[in-house]
């Protein structure tokens, strides 16, 4: 992974790993024309971060997202704050970049968004003094699906998937109906329809 530390103290080939990522999502934000801001680009960048250092926001053993989403409703302002933050992130980076979790997990990716995009758009409002990352949770909210998708793009050429990987594509097109899937699959030689020709 790169910016792990080696055994000498240094730096491994890619020292930066914000830097990779940030590089990453940027790219794919433009690929994919998403209408994202650069400070959301910074956040989402972070985030991958956290979880390629094994420090995401995870739910705690046994917790699930309902069960965060409750915490933080019954929690006063200042204790809610951290809590809708984790379940935020986590949910974004569920849907986004851990998403063969969500059949495992048995959630949906509507689900994922309720949660998630919920989470944001209530952090936005608890924190409507701080102009540096109250407009950042807003957007997240309201561009929580553009978000997903260029986490995934970021995820897919990480993964460097190779043409044996059509089918799990053309399954997940139609789960998802994502226009990033299909312009994926074009680029393999397949032009995704749906069955009986609608799509």
């Amino acid at each position: 992974m790169p910016g792990r530390m080696s055994g000498n103290g240094g730096l491994t080939l890619e020292s930066d790993l914000f830097g990779f990522f940030r590089s990453r999502v940027g790219e794919a934000a433009a690929h994919q024309r998403a209408d994202v801001s650069e400070r959301a680009v910074v956040y989402i960048s972070r985030l991958l971060t956290e979880a390629g250092e094994d420090r995401a926001p995870t739910p705690r053993a046994g917790e699930t997202l309902a069960e965060l989403h409750v915490q933080a409703a019954l929690a006063d302002p200042s204790a809610a704050i951290p809590l809708l933050k984790r379940l935020g992130d986590w949910s974004l980076l569920l849907t986004g970049f851990f998403r063969e979790q969500l059949s495992r997990r048995r959630l949906s990716r509507e689900y994922c968004a309720r949660m998630g995009g919920g989470a944001y758009e209530r952090l936005e409002r608890l924190l409507p003094g701080d102009v540096t990352i109250a407009p950042v949770f807003g957007e997240l909210a309201q561009r929580y699906d553009a978000c997903v998708e260029v986490i995934a793009e970021v995820r897919d050429e990480a993964a460097n998937r190779s043409d044996s990987d059509v089918l799990r594509l053309y399954e997940e097109w139609l789960r998802t109906g994502s226009p990033r899937v299909a312009e994926r699959l074009k680029a393999l030689g397949v032009v995704p329809g749906r069955p009986g020709g609608v799509g």
